[in-house]
């Protein structure tokens, strides 16, 4: 992420929140809440505190394991997220804390789960509309191609089009190496 980005990603959704689904360690739920936290103090905001970014994981592919890189190491103590909760995805976005917020999938693994659980936002409440998508575009490493083709209008499934409308295209910070 950059600084841009997660100040976009807070003017977005900081009066109705986010739901991170597959947030891993959660380095992007902890830098927009680390940033939520600080306009909240550089404006002496009164209001209710509430975390604005509610991250699961089902834990089953971490990228940096636990077992190396645990609560006394720096990189968990700097970026890691300590309230990531242990869920499906599905569960995740169905749950009644997850609606009305922004759903944010960064770098969802291969395969049918980042459709899957778009599916699931959009079908549990109506104030499910905003998506947020961080990854590689279509034949990249992220999601799959019936995902891509369902933002598109291309989708084989019918029982529920829904119409999207890309607000935003950001770069994202590459890391050390351009991998």
């Amino acid at each position: 992420h950059t600084p841009d980005i997660v100040k976009y990603l807070y003017e977005l959704a900081n009066d109705r929140g986010i739901v991170e689904v597959g947030a891993g360690n959660g380095q992007w739920a902890r830098a927009i809440n680390d940033f939520h936290n600080l306009q909240r103090k550089q404006t002496n905001s009164s209001g209710k505190s509430f975390d604005l970014v509610l991250a699961f994981d089902n834990m089953q592919e971490l990228p940096l394991s636990p077992k190396i890189y645990h609560q006394r190491t720096v990189p968990a103590k700097q970026y890691f997220y300590d309230k990531v909760k242990l869920a499906s995805h599905i569960d995740a976005v169905t749950g009644f804390a997850s609606r009305g917020r922004v759903l944010m999938l960064v770098y969802p693994s291969p395969g049918s789960m980042a459709l899957e659980t778009v599916k699931a936002y959009i079908e549990s409440s109506d104030q499910n509309d905003t998506v947020v998508y961080v990854g590689e575009g279509k034949e990249g490493a992220n999601a799959d191609e019936e995902f891509f083709n369902y933002f598109l209008g291309k989708s084989s499934d019918d029982s529920k089009k829904a119409e999207w409308i890309l607000l935003k295209v950001m770069e994202v910070k590459r890391s050390p190496g351009g991998k």
